[in-house]
């Protein structure tokens, strides 16, 4: 008995002391992997909007809040200005495709037309379902009508069609129903 509280205590100590240890570690690189990833959003606002906007700054934190509660789809909205107007906005969502969850970025402009589309993150099949992440996929998105929802064609062809990824339809068929469901949420709580 007396062994097994011995036991018992020495796995106590253990677990106290490899909880404190992992509860650093997260306390110091936390800001950092925040920090990193705020760089390669804006690095992508950048490669989306190009010379359309030159400044990016995050959108109201409590309207951002709110939207995220009913929408939690939603990571972060910027608001895109170039010389100190506001020109757009980009909103940095998640979708599922087949390999899990992928993070993406969009640029639309105020005249209800898109700047870009970038694919941050994804664990989609090399090859197939990676190629979201390829200029060939995103050019499509460039200046296309977000009047209403996008259509996924062959080719992108079309000024509401982007293009559909032969042979990786799961990663693009997430991309563009979750893309949709944006353009609501943008027209409906965050376009002026």
């Amino acid at each position: 008995m007396k062994e097994s509280l011995k036991l018992g205590a020495i796995l106590l100590i253990i677990a106290a002391v490899s909880g404190t240890i992992l509860a650093g570690v997260n306390y110091f690189t936390a800001p950092v992997i925040a920090q990193k990833e705020l760089e390669a959003t804006l690095e992508s606002y950048q490669a989306i909007y190009g010379e359309k906007a030159d400044e990016f700054e995050e959108y109201d934190p409590s309207k951002t809040a709110a939207i995220q509660e009913k929408h939690p789809e939603i990571a972060k909205i910027f608001v895109a200005k170039k010389g100190g107007e506001k020109v757009g906005y980009g909103i940095n969502f998640f979708c599922n495709g087949f390999g899990g969850k992928m993070q993406n970025a969009v640029g639309f402009m105020t005249d209800d037309t898109m700047a870009g589309f970038r694919n941050i993150q994804n664990s989609e099949t090399p090859g197939f379902g990676s190629r979201i992440g390829e200029e060939e996929y995103f050019s499509t998105f460039v200046d296309k009508s977000i009047a209403g929802p996008l259509k996924g064609t062959g080719d992108g062809s079309g000024e509401d069609a982007v293009m559909s990824i032969s042979g990786a339809t799961v990663s693009s068929k997430a991309v563009l129903g979750a893309l949709n469901e944006v353009i609501e949420i943008y027209h409906s709580e965050i376009a002026e």
